[in-house]
């Protein structure tokens, strides 16, 4: 399996000139990280703000699961997507393929939006960083590249643009793709419900798979009772609260075994399971197959 550290010379040189150089052009901070959010680049033109959130243990380690959130959400699809991080940035992560596997990701951003009351673009991590409270951090938050909505997207689209020409060889072997795709909020239900409630709580489910959900939180969300909020569920729905959460992290365990090297156990932990014989038993369930033998065919 191959992994961002194995791309030849040739194809690792011209990744990380791309990157860097959109990233002076853009005034965004980048970055490429491997598919556990470490970093395997230098931080290209990082803002003082997220230097200093680097810098502390605490803070890095929140910003490797945002880089790496951020990611697998983009897997889902084999497109980016645009979110939020933990201190409240915006970024866009797109994947990095080559031979049909997920092997990476790059990161552009840590902007903030003039918008930022309307902000369409989800958090990534459940876990919102207070800042606020360093007087360090705040004097750096000040010189934060503002963009807004518009900015951004296009920013993906030239993204696109630039990708699809500078990695377009001949040998499709050696391609580094970047297919962009915007991660907004749907606008549009994900499910055939006219109750708030509900589609608040599928909004909730979908954003907060890769944790350890469960359904007094959700009920807790949108302010019902666990009884009531599993009955009114199981009606809307035409499921069980468990049952739709296994579905939806199913798939995207789907997702990770066709497009990354990521181990049985690895992909259990990153989709909300601890319990690596329970995922492996669920995914059977649903799948008809062990996730060894699913990733096999496909």
């Amino acid at each position: 399996m191959e992994n961002i550290s194995t791309l030849n010379s040739q194809s690792s040189l011209q990744l990380s000139k791309t990157i860097q150089d959109f990233a002076l052009a853009a005034d965004f901070g980048s970055v490429i990280v491997d598919i556990h959010g470490k970093e395997t680049s230098d931080l290209y033109n990082f803002s003082p703000f997220c230097q200093i959130m680097r810098s502390k243990p605490e803070f890095k380690s929140l910003c490797q699961k945002c880089d790496a959130f951020g990611g697998l959400e983009a897997s889902k699809n084999g497109n980016p997507c645009i979110y939020r991080c933990h201190a409240g940035l915006t970024d866009i992560s797109l994947p990095i393929i080559r031979n049909n596997q997920l092997i990476g990701f790059a990161l552009f951003g840590q902007v903030e939006m003039t918008d930022d009351a309307e902000n369409p673009f989800t958090r990534i991590h459940p876990i919102v960083t207070h800042w606020e409270s360093s007087p360090e951090l705040r004097q750096a938050r000040k010189k934060v590249k503002t963009v807004n909505t518009t900015q951004i997207e296009s920013a993906a689209a030239l993204l696109k643009t630039i990708g699809d020409y500078h990695f377009n060889d001949n040998d499709p072997r050696e391609q580094i793709k970047f297919n962009f795709h915007s991660n907004k909020k749907e606008t549009k239900d994900p499910i055939n419900s006219k109750n708030d409630e509900i589609r608040k709580a599928i909004s909730y489910i979908d954003t907060n798979l890769t944790t350890n959900l469960t359904l007094e939180d959700v009920a807790n969300h949108v302010y019902l009772s666990q009884f009531y909020f599993s009955r009114l569920f199981k009606k809307e729905i035409g499921v069980s609260f468990i049952t739709y959460l296994n579905q939806q992290r199913i798939e995207q365990a789907k997702v990770l075994l066709t497009q990354s090297s990521l181990s049985i156990k690895s992909i259990s932990q990153n989709i909300g399971y601890s319990q690596t014989s329970y995922f492996c038993k669920i995914f059977k369930e649903l799948v008809g197959m062990t996730p060894v033998n699913y990733r096999k065919i496909k």
